[in-house]
């Protein structure tokens, strides 16, 4: 192993334990409140991040080592959150990255959103796949859109502020 792939494999684990607890803080505060199951998707900063900088495989593995992570630890590996959280995770990475490379003038923000749309509507359409055997979960579709687009909005945010800070920190470096 070479100091380049020391290097790559340290970037990778910094960006895994930040986004793990990110997302582990987020769930054990979300239990606490009237809609459980609602989520801001805090630690897709990281995923947008990564999307951003053209490290694709980096986003897939960080979102599948946060997920499973946080189900370790919040012990709710074997439950269908776990599942719920991992498929909407990869189903939204597909489609940010689909809708960069298609380049249909979205910035940050129409790609942030995308993703938390479909993150949403990859969830429902797991809960109706394996769990509730009824069209009625889709009930919830209106809500869930417009906390994506709360959300989406939120992460691409302070995505563009982390990066643009830590830019500056590199600059300063120099």
């Amino acid at each position: 192993m070479n100091i380049h792939d020391k290097s790559n494999l340290t970037q990778l684990a910094f960006y895994t334990a930040v986004a793990a607890s990110i997302h582990i803080v987020e769930d054990l505060i979300m239990r606490m409140l009237p809609l459980p199951f609602v989520r801001l998707g805090f630690s897709n900063i990281v995923i947008l991040y990564l999307i951003c900088h053209n490290r694709i495989w980096e986003a897939f593995i960080v979102n599948i080592s946060k997920t499973l992570l946080s189900g370790i630890v919040t012990l709710t590996l074997l439950s269908p959150s776990t599942l719920l959280s991992l498929t909407g995770g990869i189903a939204a990475i597909i489609i940010m990255v689909l809708v960069r490379w298609l380049h249909w003038g979205l910035g940050i923000y129409g790609i942030s959103i995308c993703g938390a749309i479909t993150h949403n509507l990859m969830q429902l359409a797991m809960v109706r796949a394996i769990l509730i055997r009824s069209d009625k979960v889709f009930v919830l579709t209106p809500i869930l859109l417009s906390i994506a687009l709360i959300s989406g909005s939120i992460i691409a945010y302070l995505t563009l502020y982390i990066d643009r800070k830590s830019e500056k920190a590199k600059i300063t470096e120099r």
